[in-house]
Protein backbone atom coordinates (compact mmCIF):
# COMPACT_ATOMS: atom_id res chain seq x y z
CA UNK A 1 0.00 0.00 0.00
CA UNK A 2 1.26 3.41 -1.08
CA UNK A 3 0.59 5.16 2.09
CA UNK A 4 2.23 2.81 4.55
CA UNK A 5 5.44 2.68 1.79
CA UNK A 6 5.41 6.63 2.20
CA UNK A 7 5.14 6.01 6.29
CA UNK A 8 7.69 4.14 6.27
CA UNK A 9 10.20 6.81 3.97
CA UNK A 10 9.47 9.35 6.16
CA UNK A 11 10.56 7.66 9.27
CA UNK A 12 13.66 7.00 7.22
CA UNK A 13 14.10 10.48 6.72
CA UNK A 14 13.37 12.13 9.62
CA UNK A 15 15.58 9.86 11.61
CA UNK A 16 18.21 10.59 9.18
CA UNK A 17 17.71 14.12 8.39
CA UNK A 18 15.85 15.16 11.19
CA UNK A 19 12.25 17.31 11.42
CA UNK A 20 13.84 19.82 9.00
CA UNK A 21 13.30 17.28 6.19
CA UNK A 22 10.88 18.76 3.01
CA UNK A 23 7.68 16.54 1.87
CA UNK A 24 10.02 17.20 -1.19
CA UNK A 25 12.59 15.02 0.82
CA UNK A 26 9.91 12.18 1.75
CA UNK A 27 8.71 12.19 -2.28
CA UNK A 28 12.18 11.80 -3.76
CA UNK A 29 13.23 8.96 -1.25
CA UNK A 30 9.83 7.55 -1.91
CA UNK A 31 10.36 7.43 -5.51
CA UNK A 32 7.30 9.09 -5.89
CA UNK A 33 5.98 12.99 -7.00
CA UNK A 34 5.19 15.46 -3.78
CA UNK A 35 1.30 15.07 -5.13
CA UNK A 36 1.45 11.84 -4.24
CA UNK A 37 2.79 12.66 -0.62
CA UNK A 38 0.04 15.50 -0.35
CA UNK A 39 -3.15 12.79 -1.43
CA UNK A 40 -1.88 11.12 1.94
CA UNK A 41 -1.18 13.74 4.06
CA UNK A 42 -2.96 16.84 4.16
CA UNK A 43 0.84 18.41 5.46
CA UNK A 44 3.77 18.04 7.01
CA UNK A 45 2.85 18.38 10.24
CA UNK A 46 -0.04 15.49 9.45
CA UNK A 47 2.55 13.74 8.02
CA UNK A 48 4.46 13.94 11.76
CA UNK A 49 1.93 13.28 13.87
CA UNK A 50 1.54 9.70 11.67
CA UNK A 51 4.99 8.73 11.94
CA UNK A 52 5.78 9.57 15.39
CA UNK A 53 1.84 9.43 17.65
CA UNK A 54 2.90 5.66 17.84
CA UNK A 55 6.16 6.12 18.85
CA UNK A 56 5.07 8.82 21.59
CA UNK A 57 2.38 6.41 22.87
CA UNK A 58 5.08 3.45 23.10
CA UNK A 59 7.25 5.87 25.08
CA UNK A 60 4.74 6.62 27.40
CA UNK A 61 3.84 2.63 27.82
CA UNK A 62 7.45 2.42 28.71
CA UNK A 63 7.59 4.88 31.31
CA UNK A 64 4.58 3.66 32.76
CA UNK A 65 6.24 -0.20 33.02
CA UNK A 66 9.04 1.34 34.17
CA UNK A 67 7.87 3.20 36.97
CA UNK A 68 6.10 0.10 38.03
CA UNK A 69 9.10 -1.88 38.42
CA UNK A 70 9.48 -4.14 41.04
CA UNK A 71 12.86 -3.33 41.31
CA UNK A 72 12.93 0.49 41.36
CA UNK A 73 16.48 0.39 40.06
CA UNK A 74 15.99 -1.89 37.52
CA UNK A 75 13.48 0.51 36.29
CA UNK A 76 15.44 3.53 36.01
CA UNK A 77 18.53 1.64 34.34
CA UNK A 78 15.65 0.67 31.61
CA UNK A 79 14.18 3.74 30.70
CA UNK A 80 17.70 5.32 30.38
CA UNK A 81 19.37 3.12 27.90
CA UNK A 82 16.03 2.39 25.90
CA UNK A 83 15.64 5.90 25.97
CA UNK A 84 19.01 7.24 25.38
CA UNK A 85 19.79 4.47 22.38
CA UNK A 86 16.47 5.28 20.59
CA UNK A 87 17.45 9.16 20.84
CA UNK A 88 20.87 8.29 19.45
CA UNK A 89 19.46 6.19 16.64
CA UNK A 90 16.82 9.02 15.31
CA UNK A 91 17.73 12.59 14.53
CA UNK A 92 13.90 13.99 14.38
CA UNK A 93 13.14 11.47 17.62
CA UNK A 94 15.88 13.42 19.30
CA UNK A 95 14.24 17.10 18.31
CA UNK A 96 11.07 16.21 19.45
CA UNK A 97 11.85 15.01 22.39
CA UNK A 98 14.52 17.98 22.94
CA UNK A 99 12.71 20.56 22.10
CA UNK A 100 13.61 21.82 19.69
CA UNK A 101 10.77 20.83 17.10
CA UNK A 102 9.46 24.10 17.85
CA UNK A 103 12.20 26.22 16.55
CA UNK A 104 12.58 23.86 13.75
CA UNK A 105 8.69 23.49 12.46
CA UNK A 106 7.65 27.12 13.68
CA UNK A 107 4.92 28.22 15.58
CA UNK A 108 2.28 27.61 13.59
CA UNK A 109 2.40 23.95 13.32
CA UNK A 110 0.67 23.41 17.17
CA UNK A 111 -1.10 20.40 16.38
CA UNK A 112 2.36 18.58 16.68
CA UNK A 113 3.84 20.29 19.75
CA UNK A 114 0.58 19.96 21.59
CA UNK A 115 1.08 16.24 20.88
CA UNK A 116 4.39 16.36 22.09
CA UNK A 117 3.90 18.39 25.08
CA UNK A 118 1.07 15.94 26.47
CA UNK A 119 2.77 12.71 25.93
CA UNK A 120 6.28 14.36 27.63
CA UNK A 121 3.81 15.55 30.66
CA UNK A 122 2.27 12.27 30.61
CA UNK A 123 5.94 10.69 30.74
CA UNK A 124 7.02 13.14 33.21
CA UNK A 125 4.95 11.69 35.52
CA UNK A 126 5.29 8.47 35.16
CA UNK A 127 9.24 9.42 35.88
CA UNK A 128 8.26 11.21 39.01
CA UNK A 129 6.93 8.06 40.29
CA UNK A 130 10.19 5.81 39.19
CA UNK A 131 12.65 8.73 40.97
CA UNK A 132 10.25 8.81 44.14
CA UNK A 133 10.62 5.11 44.29
CA UNK A 134 14.23 4.63 43.38
CA UNK A 135 15.25 7.47 46.29
CA UNK A 136 12.93 5.49 48.86
CA UNK A 137 14.85 2.36 48.65
CA UNK A 138 17.77 3.96 49.21
CA UNK A 139 19.24 3.48 45.24
CA UNK A 140 18.95 6.71 43.91
CA UNK A 141 21.32 9.96 45.04
CA UNK A 142 18.57 12.22 47.06
CA UNK A 143 19.64 14.97 44.97
CA UNK A 144 18.61 13.81 41.71
CA UNK A 145 15.17 15.19 40.22
CA UNK A 146 13.02 13.91 37.74
CA UNK A 147 13.65 16.56 35.43
CA UNK A 148 17.12 15.10 35.13
CA UNK A 149 16.44 12.13 33.10
CA UNK A 150 15.76 13.28 30.32
CA UNK A 151 18.50 16.08 29.69
CA UNK A 152 20.45 12.99 30.51
CA UNK A 153 19.22 10.66 27.80
CA UNK A 154 19.09 13.01 25.27
CA UNK A 155 23.33 13.99 25.85
CA UNK A 156 24.46 10.63 25.45
CA UNK A 157 23.76 11.24 21.32
CA UNK A 158 27.06 12.92 21.55
CA UNK A 159 29.16 9.25 22.64
CA UNK A 160 28.34 8.32 18.80
CA UNK A 161 28.57 4.44 19.33
CA UNK A 162 29.99 4.47 22.32
CA UNK A 163 26.54 5.24 23.69
CA UNK A 164 25.93 2.34 25.42
CA UNK A 165 29.20 2.78 27.71
CA UNK A 166 28.07 6.50 28.21
CA UNK A 167 24.98 5.12 29.83
CA UNK A 168 26.77 2.23 32.10
CA UNK A 169 28.59 5.32 33.60
CA UNK A 170 26.20 7.47 34.20
CA UNK A 171 24.22 5.11 35.97
CA UNK A 172 27.20 4.52 38.17
CA UNK A 173 27.39 7.86 38.98
CA UNK A 174 23.46 7.90 40.01
CA UNK A 175 23.50 5.13 41.99
CA UNK A 176 23.60 4.91 45.87
CA UNK A 177 25.72 1.87 46.11
CA UNK A 178 29.04 1.86 44.41
CA UNK A 179 30.75 -0.92 46.00
CA UNK A 180 31.62 -2.53 42.26
CA UNK A 181 30.95 -0.48 38.62
CA UNK A 182 28.25 -1.89 36.12
CA UNK A 183 29.98 -4.24 33.71
CA UNK A 184 30.87 -2.13 30.23
CA UNK A 185 30.73 -2.91 26.80
CA UNK A 186 34.70 -2.83 25.58
CA UNK A 187 35.48 0.58 23.89
CA UNK A 188 35.97 0.19 20.11
CA UNK A 189 39.50 1.83 19.37
CA UNK A 190 40.20 1.82 15.93
CA UNK A 191 42.40 4.92 13.87
CA UNK A 192 38.31 6.35 11.91
CA UNK A 193 35.28 6.17 12.38
CA UNK A 194 35.02 3.87 9.48
CA UNK A 195 37.42 0.79 11.12
CA UNK A 196 34.94 1.73 14.36
CA UNK A 197 31.98 0.92 12.05
CA UNK A 198 33.07 -1.90 10.21
CA UNK A 199 33.96 -3.84 13.12
CA UNK A 200 30.29 -3.72 14.58
CA UNK A 201 29.29 -4.74 11.17
CA UNK A 202 28.36 -8.60 12.11
CA UNK A 203 29.60 -11.70 8.96
CA UNK A 204 32.07 -8.87 7.67
CA UNK A 205 34.62 -12.07 7.47
CA UNK A 206 32.04 -13.96 5.30
CA UNK A 207 31.54 -11.63 2.54
CA UNK A 208 33.67 -11.56 -0.78
CA UNK A 209 34.49 -7.92 -1.53
CA UNK A 210 32.60 -6.22 -4.34
CA UNK A 211 33.80 -6.49 -8.34
CA UNK A 212 37.07 -4.41 -8.35
CA UNK A 213 37.77 -3.97 -4.06
CA UNK A 214 40.94 -5.60 -2.73
CA UNK A 215 38.90 -6.16 0.63
CA UNK A 216 35.78 -5.77 1.92
CA UNK A 217 34.92 -2.25 3.40
CA UNK A 218 31.95 -0.60 5.12
CA UNK A 219 30.21 0.21 1.49
CA UNK A 220 30.52 -3.45 0.62
CA UNK A 221 29.30 -4.36 3.83
CA UNK A 222 26.07 -2.14 3.51
CA UNK A 223 25.97 -2.69 -0.50
CA UNK A 224 26.18 -6.40 -0.55
CA UNK A 225 23.26 -6.54 2.47
CA UNK A 226 21.11 -4.16 0.27
CA UNK A 227 21.57 -6.56 -2.48
CA UNK A 228 20.56 -9.59 -0.16
CA UNK A 229 17.35 -7.65 0.63
CA UNK A 230 16.61 -7.34 -2.91
CA UNK A 231 16.75 -10.52 -3.71
CA UNK A 232 14.70 -12.06 -0.71
CA UNK A 233 12.41 -9.29 -0.77
CA UNK A 234 12.30 -7.22 -3.67
CA UNK A 235 12.98 -3.85 -5.02
CA UNK A 236 10.26 -2.08 -1.98
CA UNK A 237 11.81 -3.74 0.98
CA UNK A 238 15.04 -1.94 0.67
CA UNK A 239 15.18 0.73 2.73
CA UNK A 240 18.51 2.07 4.67
CA UNK A 241 16.90 1.22 8.24
CA UNK A 242 15.89 -2.53 6.47
CA UNK A 243 19.74 -2.80 6.01
CA UNK A 244 20.75 -1.30 9.50
CA UNK A 245 18.32 -4.13 10.66
CA UNK A 246 19.99 -6.59 8.66
CA UNK A 247 23.52 -5.70 9.40
CA UNK A 248 22.71 -5.24 13.48
CA UNK A 249 23.77 -1.84 13.43
CA UNK A 250 21.74 1.86 14.08
CA UNK A 251 20.24 3.95 11.29
CA UNK A 252 22.68 6.25 11.35
CA UNK A 253 25.35 4.28 10.99
CA UNK A 254 24.24 2.96 7.28
CA UNK A 255 23.16 6.84 6.64
CA UNK A 256 26.54 8.05 7.91
CA UNK A 257 28.22 6.43 5.02
CA UNK A 258 24.77 6.04 2.56
CA UNK A 259 23.03 9.88 2.56
CA UNK A 260 20.17 8.88 0.86
CA UNK A 261 18.16 6.03 -0.40
CA UNK A 262 18.69 6.69 -4.43
CA UNK A 263 22.20 6.92 -3.25
CA UNK A 264 22.47 3.16 -2.11
CA UNK A 265 20.40 2.49 -5.24
CA UNK A 266 23.24 3.90 -7.78
CA UNK A 267 25.77 1.67 -5.79
CA UNK A 268 23.01 -0.96 -5.64
CA UNK A 269 23.17 -1.12 -9.69
CA UNK A 270 26.80 -0.31 -9.85
CA UNK A 271 27.32 -3.53 -7.75
CA UNK A 272 24.62 -5.56 -10.17
CA UNK A 273 26.90 -4.33 -13.40
CA UNK A 274 30.44 -4.91 -12.24
CA UNK A 275 29.12 -8.33 -12.22
CA UNK A 276 29.24 -8.37 -16.34
CA UNK A 277 32.32 -10.04 -17.30
CA UNK A 278 34.09 -7.28 -19.73
CA UNK A 279 36.42 -9.75 -20.53
CA UNK A 280 36.85 -12.62 -23.67
CA UNK A 281 34.81 -10.62 -25.75
CA UNK A 282 34.99 -11.38 -29.71
CA UNK A 283 37.22 -8.86 -31.65
CA UNK A 284 34.33 -8.27 -34.70
CA UNK A 285 32.69 -5.41 -33.45
CA UNK A 286 29.05 -6.56 -33.97
CA UNK A 287 29.65 -9.65 -32.35
CA UNK A 288 31.55 -7.70 -29.08
CA UNK A 289 28.21 -5.53 -28.44
CA UNK A 290 25.93 -8.61 -28.83
CA UNK A 291 27.76 -10.37 -26.45
CA UNK A 292 28.12 -7.45 -24.27
CA UNK A 293 24.64 -7.08 -24.25
CA UNK A 294 23.85 -10.78 -23.64
CA UNK A 295 26.08 -10.22 -20.58
CA UNK A 296 24.44 -6.95 -19.40
CA UNK A 297 21.00 -8.28 -19.29
CA UNK A 298 21.94 -11.80 -17.83
CA UNK A 299 23.38 -9.84 -14.91
CA UNK A 300 20.01 -7.42 -14.63
CA UNK A 301 18.57 -10.71 -14.64
CA UNK A 302 20.65 -12.26 -11.72
CA UNK A 303 18.87 -10.44 -8.87
CA UNK A 304 15.49 -10.10 -8.36
CA UNK A 305 13.88 -6.42 -9.60
CA UNK A 306 16.98 -6.31 -11.01
CA UNK A 307 16.17 -4.12 -14.24
CA UNK A 308 13.91 -1.96 -12.02
CA UNK A 309 16.87 -1.12 -9.65
CA UNK A 310 19.24 -0.61 -12.65
CA UNK A 311 16.10 1.89 -14.56
CA UNK A 312 15.50 3.79 -11.56
CA UNK A 313 19.77 5.17 -11.44
CA UNK A 314 21.74 7.45 -13.35
CA UNK A 315 24.82 7.15 -11.24
CA UNK A 316 28.18 7.86 -12.38
CA UNK A 317 29.91 4.73 -10.94
CA UNK A 318 32.82 3.12 -11.96
CA UNK A 319 31.31 -0.75 -12.98
CA UNK A 320 28.70 1.54 -14.82
CA UNK A 321 30.87 3.34 -16.55
CA UNK A 322 33.09 0.48 -17.58
CA UNK A 323 30.16 -1.11 -19.34
CA UNK A 324 28.82 1.90 -21.31
CA UNK A 325 32.80 2.97 -22.07
CA UNK A 326 33.34 -1.24 -23.59
CA UNK A 327 30.16 -1.01 -25.51
CA UNK A 328 30.41 2.45 -26.80
CA UNK A 329 34.13 1.62 -27.70
CA UNK A 330 32.49 -1.30 -29.99
CA UNK A 331 30.13 0.88 -31.70
CA UNK A 332 32.87 3.26 -32.54
CA UNK A 333 34.81 0.33 -33.54
CA UNK A 334 32.53 -0.53 -35.90
CA UNK A 335 32.91 2.78 -37.71
CA UNK A 336 29.77 4.78 -36.03
CA UNK A 337 30.24 8.50 -35.57
CA UNK A 338 30.04 9.63 -32.40
CA UNK A 339 26.17 10.94 -32.38
CA UNK A 340 24.84 7.55 -33.21
CA UNK A 341 27.31 5.61 -30.94
CA UNK A 342 26.35 7.37 -28.19
CA UNK A 343 22.49 6.84 -29.26
CA UNK A 344 22.35 2.90 -30.34
CA UNK A 345 24.30 2.69 -26.75
CA UNK A 346 21.46 4.29 -24.93
CA UNK A 347 19.12 2.46 -27.64
CA UNK A 348 20.70 -1.14 -26.19
CA UNK A 349 20.38 -0.25 -22.75
CA UNK A 350 17.05 1.44 -22.79
CA UNK A 351 15.70 -2.22 -24.76
CA UNK A 352 17.47 -4.26 -22.42
CA UNK A 353 16.12 -2.56 -19.27
CA UNK A 354 12.72 -2.51 -20.91
CA UNK A 355 12.50 -6.15 -21.56
CA UNK A 356 14.20 -7.22 -18.28
CA UNK A 357 11.49 -5.12 -16.67
CA UNK A 358 8.61 -6.63 -18.37
CA UNK A 359 10.50 -10.60 -18.13
CA UNK A 360 10.41 -9.66 -13.92
CA UNK A 361 7.37 -8.05 -14.00
CA UNK A 362 3.48 -9.27 -13.05
CA UNK A 363 1.95 -10.58 -16.56
CA UNK A 364 -0.78 -8.20 -17.53
CA UNK A 365 -4.43 -9.11 -18.79
CA UNK A 366 -3.04 -8.11 -22.43
CA UNK A 367 -4.91 -11.33 -23.99
CA UNK A 368 -8.20 -10.88 -22.30
CA UNK A 369 -8.69 -7.31 -23.35
CA UNK A 370 -7.77 -7.86 -26.85
CA UNK A 371 -9.99 -10.82 -27.04
CA UNK A 372 -13.12 -9.67 -24.93
CA UNK A 373 -13.00 -6.18 -27.04
CA UNK A 374 -12.70 -7.48 -30.39
CA UNK A 375 -12.06 -3.63 -31.35
CA UNK A 376 -8.69 -5.14 -31.69
CA UNK A 377 -8.26 -6.71 -35.06
CA UNK A 378 -4.44 -6.16 -35.50
CA UNK A 379 -3.41 -7.29 -32.09
CA UNK A 380 -5.69 -10.12 -31.68
CA UNK A 381 -3.98 -11.56 -35.32
CA UNK A 382 -0.06 -11.31 -33.74
CA UNK A 383 -1.28 -12.08 -29.70
CA UNK A 384 0.61 -15.30 -29.34
CA UNK A 385 3.35 -13.44 -30.47
CA UNK A 386 3.03 -10.16 -28.08
CA UNK A 387 2.30 -12.41 -25.30
CA UNK A 388 4.78 -15.17 -25.22
CA UNK A 389 7.28 -15.93 -23.02
CA UNK A 390 10.25 -16.65 -25.20
CA UNK A 391 12.00 -13.03 -23.82
CA UNK A 392 15.69 -15.37 -24.96
CA UNK A 393 13.78 -14.87 -29.05
CA UNK A 394 12.36 -11.75 -28.84
CA UNK A 395 15.78 -10.16 -27.18
CA UNK A 396 18.03 -11.40 -30.37
CA UNK A 397 15.55 -10.18 -31.99
CA UNK A 398 15.44 -6.73 -31.27
CA UNK A 399 18.89 -6.82 -30.82
CA UNK A 400 19.49 -8.02 -34.26
CA UNK A 401 16.97 -4.71 -34.94
CA UNK A 402 19.28 -2.50 -33.93
CA UNK A 403 22.68 -3.38 -34.48
CA UNK A 404 21.36 -3.66 -38.33
CA UNK A 405 20.22 -0.28 -37.83
CA UNK A 406 23.51 0.62 -36.34
CA UNK A 407 25.59 -0.89 -39.43
CA UNK A 408 23.45 0.81 -42.02
CA UNK A 409 25.92 3.32 -44.62
CA UNK A 410 24.01 6.33 -43.23
CA UNK A 411 25.68 6.40 -39.85
CA UNK A 412 28.87 5.62 -41.52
Amino acid sequence: MRETRILDVAAEVFATQGLSATLADVAKQADVGVATVYRWFASKDDLLHRVYAARLAEAEEFARVAAAADDPWTGVAAFLERTAVDIASDKGWHELLGGTHAEILGVSRTGLAELVEGAQRRIGEHIAVLVRRAKEAGQLRADFEPSDLMPLALSVQAAGDLHRRAVGFLLDGLRVARDCPSTLPPPRVSDDQDSAVLGRMRRVDARPPLRGRDSPSQLDVIVRTALELLDESGFDAVTLRAVAARIGVRLNTVSWHVKTKARLHDLMADAVLAEIDLDGLPADWRERVSALAHRYRRALLSHRDGGRLVAGTFGAEPATLAAAETLVSALLDGGLPAPAAAWTCWTIIYFTLGLVQEEQGTPGALAGEVVGAGRFPSLALVLPHLTDTEYETRFRFGLDLILASAAQPSHA
